[in-house]
């Protein structure tokens, strides 16, 4: 099995996704779901994986579907697709699984069901709004507020 074949086995849907997350919840493991765009790669998004992976045992990245960035950010984006996306996050170390959530971020927390849910302080209200679904079963929501550089400051370099 080559690099690449390693790297995209942490990505998962379906029963796949749902058998790996019984698995930590069998063993009592703290998990952690992170959910977000990634579409461009930059420091600030290793810091938010670094925090994210620093809150739980397993960590858990949603990709947002290129869908739903299109609606929120228009025609031109993402930059990369979904696969694209997903596999480059699967490439951290830290991270355990990445699932693409074209169910919604909603139904991702509530298929997840993690300790701990982290978005980035540059997020959009509405997907923090999302996060409060994890008080449903007593998980706490950490917000990322170190970012020191976001998306909108490069492309506004370009």
């Amino acid at each position: 099995m080559d690099k690449r074949e390693i790297i995209l086995k942490k990505v998962l849907g379906g029963v796949e996704y749902d058998r790996m997350v019984a698995y930590w919840n069998f063993k009592s493991l703290t998990v952690v779901a992170l959910y977000g765009t990634f579409d461009v790669f930059h420091p600030s998004v290793f810091e938010l994986i670094n925090f994210a992976a620093g809150q739980g045992q397993e960590l858990v990245v949603g990709i947002k579907p290129d869908s739903q960035v299109k609606q929120e950010l228009g025609r031109r984006f993402p930059v990369f697709n979904q696969k694209q996306r997903a596999a480059m996050v699967a490439t951290h170390q830290l991270v355990s699984a990445v699932h693409i959530c074209n169910e919604g971020i909603e139904a991702f927390l509530r298929r997840t069901k993690p300790s701990v849910a982290v978005c980035c302080a540059n997020a959009s209200e509405a997907d923090k709004q999302s996060l409060e679904v994890v008080r449903e079963w007593n998980g706490r929501i950490e917000i990322f507020n170190d970012s020191t550089t976001s998306v909108n400051d490069i492309i506004s370099k370009y």
